[in-house]
């Protein structure tokens, strides 16, 4: 009996043991990543090679800063990540090195005894760039870091990540260099960040920001990278640090990070952060289509095919840290899918006609001109604040001062939010006769340069609706040819009443260069927008509302709404004047106050009712005589 009861636990350690064996052949290559576009699009490229060789993955793409996710390797919680040479150093506590083979050989030595290793690198070193903007440079006089130790102050807009580093971030870089006084405002780390500290470079609130040399925003907005004259940051090539039971354990996983190895260069990877940071695409997107055509995977494997979302926006509208932040919240609202941005002069309409889902416009795209006014399009609803748009009345210094001096203004084409404007502008304080609005599909530096080229000018003046401190007109207006119009007849004559949705706006002094006082103007709110779930009817919304079949288009969804806002983050109301997303309109729950009819309650109302009427009834009858006893008794 004992022998059988042997035998039968035997049998079933030996069922446990195989059971185990099999799942070792299962196991999944548990892949991460940190927050940000590069280390992200890396770890899909090792995620989408396993899974081309036959390994299942499970993605954390991203998992965490440096500290965090270099511990999860260590402690067995993710299988591998993309890691730099001279960030591993660092963390390991050695001092880092521009020797790029020197640091890999060093970091290998230190990562294997923690069962940990590197396999070949990807092709590229991402060094860190302390960046400027090419006026601020020129300003200062700036061309290397030591240049930053003359100056009395330096204002720094950098990532978290950079000023917690312990022997290559902020605070070691204004030693070695001797850089004092100073100023540093930090941002998270990712993309979001990086457009902050952008932003904060190119409306001059920093003068140096920290990005990496394979950041998209270099090219984008011609930044220009400072010299590490002394050396001080080390090389940062990168490569998978995988874990060494992984690659025992998972076959084909060898071989398929080597496939990588050297396949990446500088500028392949400046152009997949591009499109990933600014183009809104996503990194699963992004890496297959590099693997795709680099041959290492079949056409359409991996991450790539997702759903194209169109969006669309007014021809003013161009590739900025707003737009940028504007597209991936609209991702965010579209889960595995891309994004596909284009320009429209009736960018409603295409919403309307199906053509489009999101569309990224002005508070004017939303009206019409009238004989009586604006009225109201009635075929879109506005579901996020993107930020807003200033009226720029340009003319030459040699030219007249006021509106009223100007018989032709140039501006964008007909239908685009900026001749919407004019024309409204024009309209309401009469002008519109006098005034000759001439719609042009040249650029606004074009436009400008007709104004200044002797005998040949054919406008004396341009108008356009673009972000205080647009960066293309700031630097047209450093060539000291141009200046801003008041626009103070059309603020401060009452003319909102009819135009409620274009606002006084003032452009504070010295904002640009040459301009020495405060300009009044106009600005209108630049909001996302979705097809209207229903066509309107006429006077609805606004000051009036035309009723356009809407059947075709597809509203964005309140899910979608609510995922988009969130990623925005803080946001101004939607200007009352825009029509709004039914999502967002608070909903009313109207209260039935009245008593529930109930008949047996009614009866035993009724009952004590007439049992009250009789017992008053009895209290008021009259008190009965004494009774007297008659005497013969």
């Amino acid at each position: 009996m004992i022998t059988k009861y042997i035998k039968q636990v035997a049998a079933v350690l030996l069922c446990a043991a195989l059971v185990a064996c099999g799942g070792n052949d299962q196991k999944s290559l548990r892949v991460g990543a940190k927050p940000f576009a590069e280390s992200m699009i890396l770890a899909e490229m090792i995620a989408q090679m396993a899974e081309n060789a036959g390994i299942p993955v499970e993605r954390s793409i991203p998992f965490g800063l440096t500290p965090k996710i270099m511990e999860a390797v260590k402690q067995d919680v993710l299988d591998v990540y993309p890691e730099y040479n001279g960030t591993s150093l660092t963390f390991l506590g050695q001092a880092p090195t521009s020797d790029g083979e020197a640091s890999t050989a060093k970091v290998s030595a230190l990562f294997k005894p923690l069962g940990l290793e590197l396999t070949g690198k990807f092709g590229f070193s991402n060094d860190y760039a302390m960046v400027m903007t090419k006026e601020r440079a020129s300003d200062l006089g700036v061309k290397t870091l030591q240049d930053l130790a003359k100056l009395a102050s330096v204002s720094y807009a950098v990532d978290e990540d950079f000023v917690q580093r312990p022997a290559d971030g902020l605070q070691q870089m204004n030693r070695r260099y001797g850089i004092t006084g100073a100023k540093t405002t930090t941002f998270p780390v990712g993309t979001e960040g990086k457009d902050m500290i952008v932003s904060a470079l190119l409306d001059g609130t920093a003068d140096v920001g920290e990005l990496f040399m394979t950041d998209g925003q270099i090219a984008e907005y011609d930044l220009v990278v400072l010299s590490d004259n002394l050396s001080f940051f080390p090389v940062y090539e990168v490569a998978p640090l995988v874990r060494s039971d992984a690659l025992a354990s998972l076959k084909g996983l060898r071989a398929a990070l080597e496939k990588l190895a050297g396949k990446i260069t500088p500028a392949d990877m400046q152009a997949m952060n591009k499109a990933v940071d600014l183009d809104a695409q996503s990194a699963a997107t992004v890496a297959a289509g590099f693997l795709s055509a680099k041959g290492l995977l079949p056409e359409g494997a991996g991450g790539g095919g997702a759903a194209k979302i169109a969006v669309v926006a007014d021809p003013g509208v161009k590739r900025n840290t707003d737009t940028a932040r504007a597209l991936r919240a609209i991702r965010s609202g579209y889960a595995g899918s891309d994004l596909d941005l284009v320009n429209d002069v009736d960018p409603l309409g295409k919403l309307a006609s199906g053509e489009a889902r999101v569309a990224i416009v002005g508070a004017e795209s939303f009206y019409s001109l009238g004989a009586e006014g604006p009225i109201s399009k009635g075929n879109a609803e506005a579901f996020a604040v993107v930020g807003y748009k200033t009226g720029h009345l340009v003319g030459t210094n040699k030219g007249t001062s006021s509106l009223d001096g100007m018989t032709k203004i140039a501006t964008g084409p007909k239908g685009s939010g900026a001749s919407i404007v004019l024309n409204m502008l024009l309209d309401s304080i009469g002008k519109a006769g006098s005034i000759e609005v001439i719609n042009s599909d040249k650029s606004t530096h074009d436009l400008l340069l007709g104004m200044t080229a002797v005998g040949t000018g054919d406008h004396d003046g341009v108008f356009l609706m673009a972000p205080t401190k647009d960066r293309e007109f700031a630097g047209l207006m450093r060539t000291g040819f141009y200046k801003l119009i008041d626009l103070t007849e059309w603020a401060e004559g009452g003319h909102t009443a009819r135009f409620s949705f274009i606002r006084p706006a003032t452009i504070p002094a010295n904002t640009y260069r040459s301009q020495g006082s405060p300009i009044t103007t106009v600005s209108t709110q630049f909001v996302l927008a979705s097809p209207a779930k229903t066509i309107q009817a006429a006077g609805e919304v606004g000051p009036g509302t035309a009723g356009i079949d809407s059947s075709a288009a597809i509203p964005v969804s309140a899910s979608a709404v609510e995922s988009i806002r969130e990623a925005l983050g803080a946001m101004d109301v939607i200007d009352p004047a825009i029509p709004v997303h039914g999502s967002l309109v608070p909903e009313i729950t109207v209260v039935d106050k009245s008593l529930p009819f109930s008949a047996d309650i009614s009866i035993i109302n009724i009952l004590m009712i007439l049992f009250t009427v009789w017992v008053l009834y009895l209290i008021s009858l009259p008190s009965p005589r004494d009774f007297k006893m008659p005497d013969d008794l």
